[in-house]
C-alpha cells in the first residue's frame, strides 16, 4: 500500500474511531473503509497505536475485551477530561438511570411513581442508548440495567453495590 492510501486510511480509522466512543468491530472498520483485508485494517490499527504510545498523547487506541476498537483517555487524565466534558446524557434522565441501577431493575410503575410520568420518556431513551432493558411483568414493564450499563460507567454490579451501601439514605 503507498504511502498515501495507508495515510488516508489512517485518517479514515480515527475518524471512525473517534464517532464510535463505546468501540467498534475490526470487520466493521474495515467495511466502512471499503477494504476488503482485515488484516490491512488491522495492521494500519497497530501502526496508530504505537504512534499514539510514542508520541506520549493524552488518548490512547486500544482493544476492548469484546475484541471492538476504540480510543480511550489515559488514566491521567481521566479526571481532567471528565470534568471537561459536557454530559452526554441528561441529568434527568441519569437520575432514573441511577434509580433503576440501585433498585438492581425495577418495574416500571415504580419507577414512575417516584421520578414521574417523565420517567416513561426516561426510559425510551435509555432503552435506545442501551443502557437498560424492559421485560413485560404483569400489566407493567421490568427495566434493568444492561451489559453495556456496567460497562459504559466502568462498574461491576458489586462495585455499584458498595457505592450505593456507601450512601448515607
Amino acid at each position: 500500500m503507498s504511502k498515501k492510501k495507508n495515510s488516508e486510511l489512517k485518517s479514515k480509522i480515527e475518524a471512525i474511531l473517534y464517532a464510535n466512543p463505546t468501540g467498534i468491530e475490526l470487520d466493521r472498520i474495515a467495511k466502512l473503509c471499503g477494504m476488503g483485508s482485515k488484516g490491512i485494517v488491522k495492521n494500519v490499527l497497530l501502526e496508530l497505536q504505537d504512534h499514539y504510545d510514542k508520541r506520549t498523547a493524552g488518548i490512547q487506541i486500544c482493544q476492548k475485551e469484546d475484541k471492538s476498537w476504540c480510543f480511550n483517555i489515559l488514566d491521567d487524565h481521566t479526571e481532567l477530561a471528565a470534568d471537561s466534558a459536557r454530559p452526554e446524557i441528561d441529568r434527568a434522565i441519569l437520575q432514573t438511570l441511577a434509580f433503576i441501577a440501585h433498585q438492581k431493575g425495577a418495574k416500571q410503575s415504580e419507577v414512575v411513581k417516584i421520578r414521574s410520568n417523565k420517567a416513561y420518556g426516561h426510559i425510551e431513551q435509555l432503552k435506545k442508548l442501551g443502557f437498560v432493558e424492559t421485560s413485560k411483568k404483569g400489566r407493567t414493564k421490568f427495566i434493568k440495567p444492561t451489559t453495556k450499563f456496567y460497562e459504559y460507567f466502568s462498574v461491576t454490579e458489586e462495585e455499584l453495590d458498595e457505592q450505593f451501601e456507601a450512601q448515607p439514605e
